[in-house]
């Protein structure tokens, strides 16, 4: 019987506003069949949990369950070799960066943890190689349990029972975490190019999710919801940009390749997640004895205010990508809770700024 699981991971699409994690469809059998390879190459481990509601939306607390999991794993055999939130896979742009880490560090399997309501699941996927991260052609392990110990008693007790040679002895006691990876190619620039008010910005639209062939009645639903979501979301972005004062096109998201070919210069972006990943993937500092980043707010014309933002909120950032040079424009450090105050922050700092340079 094939069953359909929404897997947090690379290939994840975190919703527009951050409230529900959309992620793409795969479909494989319900297997306790255990790669035959899991004691002897590497693994990443990418671990999910509810997150904290209050004053700010703030991801919980993955590492205490990454602690227990990597102690388990040690004696299991298993070379965890880095633990991921699935929050710093959300992003579409650093999906390049994220496999030039897996390459480098020669992962061959992808472990899920995912904390929810109903209990834990741990799922052993084959890292592919490729931009799609997951090869499912070969066996998925996939185990569901009310409470974390009993998960990881059932998985060492698979593994021992499928007999395989071992070959990770030198496992790091400890579990190594991986945050935000850069997503700065060249420079980070904390301004904005004075050319744009001569220049084109192409702004990338929201993308929609495509309906597969072979999807159900529960997928399609799902599907369907979340376009129609993105359809409001996109109208929204058409209007909230009637504020950028230069000229601006709006374009289906496209490859580098693409948007040198059609010559355009400057594309506006975007990236959601915590805090810290975020500034970690722009290259602004994270100094561990922060608690909170301020986040610059534009009160028009001329002024601006301080907004402290817990470095674990989920926030949303805008930047302008400068598609030869590969220079990035962040700006000053004005995310938000939601993308449409990120967007308009962005704004309104780019126009103070163009404007205290006349």
């Amino acid at each position: 019987m094939r069953i359909t699981f929404f897997i947090c991971l690379f290939l994840l699409r975190i919703s527009l506003e951050g409230q529900i994690p959309v992620y793409d469809y795969l479909k494989f059998e319900k297997s306790l069949i255990v790669p035959e390879s899991i004691n002897r190459e590497r693994t990443a481990v990418v671990v999910q949990v509810p997150d904290r509601t209050g004053s700010f939306r703030e991801v919980g607390d993955w590492k205490q369950i990454a602690e227990k999991v990597h102690k388990a794993f040690v004696k299991m055999g298993i070379d965890a070799v880095f633990y991921l939130n699935h929050y710093a896979l959300g992003s579409d742009i650093s999906k390049k960066n994220h496999k030039e880490l897996f390459d480098s560090r020669r992962v061959e399997h992808i472990i899920f943890v995912t904390k929810s309501d109903a209990g834990f699941e741990l799922i052993i996927c084959h890292y592919s190689r490729t931009s799609s991260f997951l090869s499912l052609e070969k066996p998925v392990f996939y185990l569901q349990k009310q409470e974390l110990y009993e998960l990881l008693l059932q998985t060492g007790k698979e593994i021992r029972r499928a007999d395989l040679s071992k070959e990770n002895f030198l496992i790091p006691e400890k579990p190594n975490y991986i945050k935000g990876i850069s997503i700065v190619e060249k420079s980070l620039l904390k301004n904005y190019p004075g050319i744009l008010r001569r220049s084109k910005l192409v702004v990338e639209r929201f993308s929609k999710l495509s309906v597969p062939s072979d999807s159900d009645d529960e997928i399609n639903q799902k599907i369907d919801s979340y376009n129609k979501d993105i359809e409001n979301k996109n109208a929204m972005f058409v209007k909230l940009m009637e504020a950028y004062p230069y000229d601006y096109e709006f374009i289906d998201p496209m490859n580098d390749e693409d948007l040198l070919r059609r010559r355009h210069q400057f594309v506006l972006r975007s990236v959601s997640g915590p805090t810290d990943i975020l500034r970690q993937m722009l290259n602004f500092d994270t100094p561990d004895s922060e608690t909170d980043y301020v986040s610059t707010i534009p009160i028009m014309p001329d002024q601006t205010q301080a907004k402290p933002i817990p470095r674990d909120a989920l926030v949303h950032k805008f930047y302008i990508r400068q598609n030869i040079s590969k220079n990035i424009h962040a700006g000053v450090w004005d995310a938000d809770v939601t993308w449409e105050d990120a967007l308009g922050n962005m704004i309104g700092n780019l126009i103070q700024e163009h404007n205290a340079d006349k």
